[in-house]
């Protein structure tokens, strides 16, 4: 109860602000160096170049050292005071830079001898899926209503009867024709049922109505080319890719152990628990 109560929280902030006054109040035992050096002031003085298109003044460098001195002492004093503990703000950005500092810093150029056998060894990961090339015609609900679906029937049998396909339909972002497209491409934007008749329907003719989340919409398949495992060197540059990121990761995880070596970590799952070594 005693946490709840607003005078609590009024006389625990007073203290700590009544405590913190008194601290800065006390003539230091020692004075802490501040140096701000010519590579400092001449940084100061390019930034302020680059922002407003000429050097500064010196009393506009002055003013700018001022400042930098200013917020080395808020920073320091505010170490002191521990106010960067339990910060969830100070501590995201700690980690973004120790992984900025220790992530991503390898440049593995594997040689060509390694990719080849990487190829090899995975060729799941380089399969080339079936492919698809397809016109698309729309209707749009929004446009034509309760009709849309009879409207896009109508233009069926019409394209069938040897109508020209610029005739009908609706306009669309989409587009018109979709090259070489995977199976999971297609279903992203068109739903199941179009893309499992793209890629089994015969090519050459217009079919169709099928539903997306757009409207309605028919297809004629133009070209369709079955799943295969390529050459080499159709994917060279692809396996670089990979396996270059895959070596990567492996130099991050490295790179974290070393770190990690430095800690026995213990983790209570529930309070009444005793903590049980981490992995």
């Amino acid at each position: 109860m005693l946490r709840k109560d607003p005078l609590i929280h009024f006389l625990v902030i007073g203290g700590i602000l009544f405590a913190s006054l008194s601290w800065f109040g006390r003539a230091p035992e020692s004075l802490e160096r501040i140096v701000i050096t010519a590579d400092e002031v001449a940084a100061l003085s390019r930034t302020a170049e680059l922002l407003q298109g000429r050097p500064p003044s010196e009393q506009e460098l002055d003013a700018l050292i001022e400042n930098a001195v200013r917020e080395e002492i808020y920073f320091r004093r505010a170490l002191a005071l521990e106010l960067d503990v339990d910060d969830d703000e100070v501590r995201r950005r700690l980690i973004e830079k120790m992984r900025y500092l220790t992530e991503n810093t390898a440049d593995p150029e594997p040689p060509e001898t390694d990719l080849e056998r990487y190829f090899e060894a995975n060729p799941a990961h380089f399969r080339i899926p079936p492919l698809v090339t397809f016109d698309q015609l729309f209707f749009s609900p929004r446009l034509r209503g309760d009709s849309v679906l009879a409207d896009t029937n109508a233009a069926l049998a019409s394209l069938r009867e040897g109508s020209a396909s610029d005739v009908v339909g609706d306009s669309t972002p989409l587009d018109d024709r979709f090259e070489d497209a995977n199976p999971d491409r297609v279903r992203i934007l068109f739903g199941d049922a179009l893309t499992d008749a793209v890629f089994a329907e015969p090519t050459g003719v217009w079919f169709g109505p099928f539903e997306s989340d757009f409207g309605w919409h028919l297809v004629r398949i133009v070209a369709r080319s079955d799943a295969r495992d390529p050459t080499y060197a159709e994917v060279e540059s692809l396996v670089r890719e990979t396996y270059a990121a895959e070596l990567l990761a492996e130099a991050n995880e490295a790179a974290f152990a070393e770190m990690r070596a430095f800690f026995d970590v213990v983790v209570q799952r529930e309070a009444d628990q005793v903590p049980e070594t981490w992995p």
